[in-house]
């Protein structure tokens, strides 16, 4: 379902990130240029993360989503609001059932924090990967 106005839901990601990174180009090609999605290096665009009070470690932590109306969504809600934009919501719906969406938000968490022991191709060096602070 596409979102109600010509703006795109802005998504921050760490480009510094491997996973991160191809996290953010998959979501390009499902976004297959509806222009549904605005994909936002954390890094590039320091004056969003100001805009909306963002803490950058907050963000290198779990996904961030911003609505075209202002709103920051996180973790799975931020997920939940991308799939659904790029048409793709009927995959994760299930993840809102009431008995089911506590588990589902613990397992984005332990995802989030793990993702680079779990799936990184590369090395974290320099202190330049998410799950460094600054």
């Amino acid at each position: 379902m596409p979102n109600a106005t010509d703006k795109p839901i802005i998504i921050l990601y760490d480009g510094m990130c491997s996973v991160c990174s191809a996290s953010a180009s998959k979501l390009r090609k499902l976004d297959n240029n509806r222009n549904q999605l605005s994909m936002v290096d954390l890094r590039q665009e320091t004056d969003l993360i100001k805009k909306h009070n963002l803490n950058p470690a907050d963000v290198r932590r779990v996904m961030h989503a911003i609505t075209p109306d202002g709103q920051v969504l996180l973790a799975m809600d931020s997920l939940r609001l991308t799939m659904q934009a790029v048409g793709r919501g009927w995959m994760i719906n299930w993840t809102k059932l009431p008995i089911i969406r506590p588990t589902t938000d613990r397992l984005y968490i332990t995802f989030a924090n793990n993702r680079l022991r779990w799936f990184a191709k590369h090395k974290c060096d320099n202190n330049t990967c998410s799950t460094h602070t600054d």
